[in-house]
């Protein structure tokens, strides 16, 4: 490698290092878009929304949770639905009895009890 007057190597300069502790990273595409001291706030910079994607199980312990914010443009409840594209290279799936939809499922709310009925909650 090339030296710097017996300084750091010259493939070093201009490098920066990311900002996070505890190997949680940050980046944004815009100076200033993430918030500052908080992840969920109010309201966001450039009006942004804020959402929380987790990779853990919720019995998972707090120390071991997985989990990125994302600040969006559009919550992501407003997506359209997934349409299937035939593309032209092969993609092999192992789903054989169903393929299954990326799309938002819930379940759809119970009736509500009679005025006056008797409920077991």
């Amino acid at each position: 490698m090339v030296t710097n007057g017996g300084e750091r190597p010259r493939v070093f300069e201009g490098l920066q290092y990311q900002s996070g502790f505890g190997n949680e990273f940050q980046s944004e595409a815009i100076p200033g878009a993430l918030p500052k001291g908080q992840n969920n706030p109010q309201v966001c910079p450039f009006g942004l929304y804020a959402e929380q994607l987790s990779g853990s199980a919720f019995t998972a312990p707090r120390a071991h949770n997985e989990r990125t914010w994302l600040y969006r443009i559009l919550p992501s409840v407003t997506h359209e639905p997934f349409q299937r594209v035939e593309a032209s290279w092969r993609v092999v799936t192992h789903f054989q009895s169903s393929q299954p939809t990326p799309n938002q499922l819930r379940w759809a709310p119970l009736d509500l009890p009679a005025a006056g009925g008797e409920v077991d909650f």
